[in-house]
């Protein structure tokens, strides 16, 4: 799993795949899309306006340093 932030187009992508073919793209919620491979797995979901979409809010996020910077990923209700 790879995670990247763009931060002057503030869109976060999580790859779960890379080098795979996007077939489709579905939109999971407002600023939420997963891309799909021929087959229907999610190879990787894009967070638009992502400054907005994760808080960091210690009671509702968990932050996870993954090397290359931290982000804070909501926590389910």
């Amino acid at each position: 799993m790879e995670i990247t932030y763009d931060k002057k187009a503030d869109v976060m992508y999580i790859y779960f795949q890379k080098g795979v073919k996007i077939a489709r793209a579905v939109e999971l919620a407002d600023l939420l899309i997963a891309d799909l491979d021929k087959k229907g797995k999610v190879i990787g979901v894009e967070v638009l306006a992502a400054s907005n979409q994760i808080k960091n809010n210690k009671k509702t996020t968990k932050t996870k340093n993954i090397g290359l910077f931290n982000f804070s990923l909501p926590l389910p209700a």
